[in-house]
């Protein structure tokens, strides 16, 4: 909601509403998305995800994964609504803010997550209401879970549905209720898959007018999940939850999105998840530059249309006065000049968290409107020195060698530095001939530092080592 005209001269409480439209852990406030799919190699999520949705007679399972930051949750809340309007009935949730302990997690765990929301969601009297039975048939055993010595018969109805997240709430909270839990959830798991079933059929034949084509399931940040292997040769959670237990999590009768981890779409688990589950759909960067390093005027608008979107947000006379002052309008300038606004899309590598998080560093560096040179320049060298912390000596070299390639080797080492954005991956979709294709290019932070520099030209020229 805009802020009132009269804190436009307030230079203290506008700073801090801008810096807050600029939250890089929140999805983007009202009427901010910007549609990317131009500069994302054509990536579009109705596209991707939600026309395999409204285009199947049967039930589909679907991953969806991209880099932490690179905007999915943003792209999801766009889905939902379009599923939404296609007349579906979208039952949406972040698995990690009330469900999950995100390290520690386990296929019962998103299992019990699926059922909680579905039945908080679709309200269905007790005798047609399967979940409600399953909990009751088995109140015994999982009340000690719910931290309540109360009879599951002498609740009321809203009350029995309220147990599925005190046991959920006590779960993330308590390590030893966790280990409980998934062991009585272990041993119910095919009935409770089974309840699960029967109670998705009556919520569809209970839909109001309007979203009759059935539920669809979005299980959100679910890539935040760590992985855990508990001995050498073992398989992880990661492999138990989407390949071991694929079938369960493939088996629910409406359609389903679970997000994923990268790591395990860029690595040799990736043919196996594709026989399970179709290929799993990846959201790529914002092309903000070429491979010979020209700027991609198209995808720079994009970001700037980011920016512009937010501070629109915070008041839209703001929008004026975005890139510099503007005589005769009396308001304060957000930037001192188009150079500054630039520079911070273009060393975000069009990673759009990287974006907010450059904007609000600078504004952290700035007392009074406008963000001038050296707040911006602060900013970066700020973010630069996180890279640095990242980087191991022993990959300045490996480094060096995909920026020269724009590519980079499929092995362990490379996989590192890709899933710590040191690596950025972009596409392209050529109209022209119709073909798509990816390449990658070191994060702009890395470039500047004097460590890839060296190896750069020791690259190029080994003489200079």
């Amino acid at each position: 909601m805009p802020i009132s005209d009269h804190l436009l001269n307030d230079s203290e409480a506008l700073l801090t509403e801008i810096y807050s439209s600029f939250e890089p852990f929140d999805p983007p406030p009202k009427g901010a998305y910007v549609d990317c799919e131009a500069v994302r190699g054509n990536w579009d999520v109705i596209r991707e995800l939600g026309r395999k949705i409204t285009r199947s007679k049967q039930p589909t399972c679907q991953l969806y994964s991209g880099h932490r930051g690179v905007g999915k949750t943003t792209e999801l809340i766009r889905l939902r609504q379009y599923l939404a309007d296609s007349h579906y009935k979208v039952v949406y949730f972040a698995a990690d803010e009330e469900d999950l302990e995100p390290q520690d997690v386990e296929y019962a765990d998103i299992l019990f997550a699926c059922t909680r929301h579905l039945v908080e969601a679709v309200e269905l009297e007790h005798d047609r209401n399967p979940l409600v039975q399953w909990m009751q048939e088995r109140w015994e055993s999982m009340k000690d879970l719910a931290l309540t010595e109360v009879a599951f018969e002498g609740l009321e109805l809203e009350q029995q549905i309220g147990q599925f997240q005190k046991i959920t709430s006590t779960y993330k909270a308590v390590p030893d209720k966790r280990r409980e839990m998934r062991r009585k959830i272990n041993a119910n798991t095919p009935s409770l898959v089974t309840a699960l079933n029967e109670f998705i059929e009556e919520a569809e034949k209970s839909l109001p007018e309007g979203e009759h084509r059935g539920l669809v399931v979005i299980v959100d940040n679910l890539d935040r999940i760590a992985e855990i292997r508990e001995g050498e040769g073992k398989p992880s959670n990661y492999d138990e939850i989407y390949i071991n237990r694929s079938e369960m999590l493939r088996g629910l009768k409406c359609h389903v999105i679970y997000t994923a981890p990268i790591s395990m779409i860029y690595s040799d688990r990736a043919t196996r998840l594709e026989d399970r589950y179709d290929t799993p759909d990846v959201l790529p960067m914002v092309t903000v530059r070429w491979q010979d390093e020209r700027i991609n005027q198209a995808g720079l608008s994009k970001l700037k249309e980011l920016v512009t979107r937010r501070i629109h947000a915070v008041h839209p006379k703001l929008v004026q006065t975005l890139e510099g002052p503007v005589q005769g309008v009396g308001l304060p300038a957000i930037f001192d000049r188009p150079d500054s606004l630039e520079r911070l899309c273009l060393m975000s590598g069009g990673h759009v968290r990287n974006l907010m998080q450059l904007v609000q560093k600078a504004i952290d560096w700035t007392d009074t409107l406008p963000i001038n040179e050296k707040a911006v320049n602060r900013a970066i060298a700020d973010a630069r020195g996180t890279y640095l912390k990242a980087i191991q000596d022993s990959q300045w070299a490996l480094l060096a060698e995909a920026h020269q390639k724009r590519d980079y080797k499929r092995d362990s080492e490379h996989l590192r530095l890709l899933l710590n954005r040191c690596l950025l991956e972009y596409r392209y979709y050529d109209e022209a001939t119709e073909t798509s294709e990816t390449w990658c290019n070191v994060h702009p932070l890395i470039e500047a530092i004097p460590q890839f520099q060296a190896a750069l030209t020791a690259l190029i020229d080994p003489s200079e080592e």
